[in-house]
Formats: C-alpha cells, structure tokens, sequence
C-alpha cells in the first residue's frame, strides 16, 4: 500500500492542519516513519493544502508489528 510521507519541514508545516471538523495527523509506521494514507489527496477539506500533500513523497506502507505476536 502507498502512503505519503513528509520530511521534517513538510511534517512541521501540514501536521495538525485543520479545517472544519478535519485534522491532519501524520501518524508512525512500522519503520518509523511518519506517513499519511493518500485518500487526503481527495478530501475536500485538505483542498487548501492539496499542492503541499502532492509534493510529500510516495512510500511503501511498513505495518506496526503487532504485540502479541512477541508475548508468545
């Protein structure tokens, strides 16, 4: 699965951006990095912000381990 990804200057910019009852949030993948799913590119309510989420990079989805995978 694609997801967006910003550096640390498009992460300080977009994160927390709000809009009517819409916050971005970027979140921590299994890799540890920051990413967003790419279904922001269509919602209206990050329009403003559109031309900034293209240019954030497209990465390959890494899924958080799960923890009770180690528990056993």
């Amino acid at each position: 699965m694609i997801v967006l990804h910003p550096n640390t200057e498009q992460y300080n910019a977009l994160n927390g951006y709000r809009y009517k009852s819409s916050e971005l949030l970027f979140v921590l993948d299994g890799s540890g990095r920051y990413i967003v799913g790419t279904q922001v590119l269509n919602d209206p309510n990050f329009a403003e912000i559109h031309d900034q989420l293209e240019q954030l990079e497209r990465i390959e989805y890494t899924p958080v381990p799960d923890p009770d995978e180690f528990s056993h």
